[in-house]
């Protein structure tokens, strides 16, 4: 098979296609936070060290003894540069970057494979190399990158065990690879090389699967213990809605006994004692007042219950909230969603140092139904392609993503803000149906 070592300057060409590649297979899936600026820098003292490196390993030790090398002195120092640019947690950026690497290894072995059965000269070499890297990152960006995403969930320490199969696999693809020969030079190493592959691929399927299946079952107990908050405020609401007519049933069955009262004292003259009784009266009822935030009983229990809790802590409220009897989604639907923003504003919010918490719910229904939810916030709020907040905290992020996918299927808008330390989320519906 044929590699151009002897050429060391197309092995430093092809060396910089298989680099630049890698890493665009390593950030296929991930979320860059630095700048274009800072991007073009890095990768440019990055791609430097590559070819000082490359030139100088070809000397002194040729293309195996090159190849030995990459993995410490090409490939980790890519690592820890993708790192510093992604949102990763630690354990889980390894596991990503190990895994690109042994699919791009895999790769470009077959790229030498391939051109060695079809033959032609350098030029037909890098364009294999080119066009089969540019399909992988495509279909890693379209199949991959969302699913990828989802698993922002899982605890760093778990990402910590899942390393080592990403890990073993370039390890054992290397030793086959390099040694004690290159592989091009036995046909029984390509061989070993491709059953490898299999294995990897049926055990990356397994453990995306399965790592999917645990994120659906997570989502579904989030929405379950939503679903229990919703039933824990309805009961709420229902005591006290109970206690409020009870208590209103009782006032009535009085009245006229406090009418008599009233006018015994007033035809005794007794005028202060009057006022002191109606005074009580009015107190009476006042207590019997509760909080009515909108016309439906379904949200405004959820209203209830959360404009409750963020109180408890501290949090102030303004609740200027309206909702339209014909509004054209599921209400079940549209509460979960309203109960999983305001569960996330709350939990913001309670971060903020106390004098500053506040917590604002409007509406509006001019053209379309709008409901806005504004807190304060401390610290840094990064954003995905997506346009949704993400957080380096493990096991954050299921209830953004369950509102979401409300939005998704009732074809409502998500408008995330952050202006003058209020991070605000607008939920743009459809219009109703008339």
């Amino acid at each position: 098979m044929t590699t151009f070592e002897n050429d060391i300057t197309y092995y430093m060409t092809k060396t910089v296609v298989v680099v630049v590649s890698t890493l665009l297979m390593m950030s296929s899936c991930m979320k860059i936070k630095c700048t274009v600026k800072k991007i073009v820098a890095t990768l440019v003292l990055y791609l430097l060290w590559t070819g000082i490196f490359t030139f100088t390993a070809m000397k002194l030790f040729g293309i195996v003894g090159t190849l030995r090398l990459s993995i410490p002195m090409i490939s980790v120092p890519a690592m820890v540069v993708l790192y510093f640019m992604s949102n990763y947690s630690p354990w889980q950026a390894v596991f990503n970057y190990t895994m690109q690497l042994s699919i791009s290894v895999i790769l470009a072995m077959s790229q030498t494979i391939a051109f060695s059965i079809i033959g032609g000269g350098k030029a037909m070499d890098l364009i294999i190399r080119i066009v089969s890297y540019s399909l992988c990152i495509l279909a890693e960006l379209k199949f991959l990158r969302k699913k990828f995403a989802l698993l922002d969930y899982l605890p760093d320490k778990n990402w910590r065990t899942l390393t080592l199969v990403p890990i073993g696999f370039t390890v054992l693809i290397f030793l086959i690879g390099t040694y004690p020969v290159h592989y091009t030079e036995s046909i029984e190493r390509t061989i070993y090389i491709y059953a490898v592959t299999v294995l990897m691929i049926i055990v990356y399927v397994i453990i995306f699967h399965s790592l999917i299946s645990q994120y659906n079952l997570q989502l579904s107990e989030y929405t379950n213990s939503i679903l229990m908050s919703q039933s824990k405020s309805f009961q709420k609401q229902l005591e006290a809605i109970n206690s409020t007519e009870e208590q209103v049933r009782i006032i009535r069955h009085n009245m006229r006994y406090n009418l008599i009262v009233l006018s015994d004292m007033l035809t005794a003259g007794d005028t202060s004692g009057a006022l002191e009784y109606l005074g009580s009266f009015g107190k009476k009822l006042d207590d019997a007042k509760k909080e009515v935030y909108c016309s439906n009983s379904t949200a405004n229990a959820i209203l209830a219950y959360y404009i409750e809790r963020a109180e408890s802590k501290g949090i102030g409220t303004e609740v200027q909230f309206t909702m339209p009897e014909n509004l054209s989604v599921d209400i079940m639907d549209f509460t979960a969603a309203l109960a999983n923003a305001l569960e996330n504003a709350v939990n913001a919010c309670a971060k903020v140092r106390e004098n500053k918490r506040r917590l604002r719910v409007r509406t509006t229904e001019s053209k379309q139904y709008i409901v806005e939810i504004a807190n304060n916030y401390t610290g840094e709020v990064s954003f995905d392609e997506e346009g949704l907040p993400t957080s380096r905290e493990s096991g954050h992020g299921i209830g953004t993503r369950s509102i979401s996918a409300f939005a998704q299927k009732n074809n409502a808008v998500l408008d995330y803000d952050i202006t003058d330390e209020w991070f605000k989320l607008r939920i743009v519906l459809p219009n109703s149906e008339k």
